[in-house]
């Protein structure tokens, strides 16, 4: 088991098979925190809707570095439920990045330009249950500044793990199917 924290990702193929299979989803997550050591640690930072996603899970994704350039950064494990979800690690060498860098990163790998995006994929930020309120703001609103039509509203993990979701937001017809 590592002992670095890692960030991770969640691939969904549509907004309501996370609604639907939430309790699976919490479940798994319960579990992996139960057999988990203490010092281990995962940091959740978004979820990536798209119907490609799922199924084109990828091996890399590329974020900045520290020197402004670009890194490569290996998806070193994914698990999931049959294509309706994978809950997506990166090595722990990708160090912290923000949210608004693994949204153009996923962007970048599913090959969505801003127009395709808005019509097949949505990205919901996650972050923990006790992240600070002006920290959560300033990071939404670098996200929304980037495609508020992208973005839908932050989701919480809680401190057991588990994804706490609110009740079905308001959205476009035909944003999801």
């Amino acid at each position: 088991m590592p002992t670095e924290p890692r960030s991770a990702f969640l691939l969904v193929r549509r907004r309501a098979d996370l609604e639907h299979d939430s309790a699976g989803l919490t479940a798994y997550l319960s579990d992996r925190r139960r057999r988990s050591h203490p010092s281990d640690s995962d940091a959740l930072q978004g979820i990536w809707i798209d119907e490609d996603g799922v199924a084109n899970v990828p091996d890399a994704l590329v974020l900045p570095d520290a020197d402004g350039g670009q890194r490569k950064v290996r998806v070193i494990e994914a698990t999931g439920v049959n294509g309706i979800w994978m809950w997506c690690w990166l090595e722990p060498e990708a160090g912290s990045f923000s949210r608004v860098d693994l949204l153009e990163a996923l962007l970048d790998c599913f090959g969505h330009d801003d127009a395709t995006a808005a019509r097949f994929a949505r990205f919901i930020p996650v972050f923990a249950g006790d992240a600070p309120d002006a920290g959560v703001r300033a990071e939404l609103q670098l996200l929304s500044a980037r495609d508020p039509e992208l973005v839908l509203p932050p989701i919480f993990q809680d401190s057991s793990g588990s994804l706490v979701l609110p009740s079905a937001p308001p959205h476009r017809a035909g944003a999801f199917t």
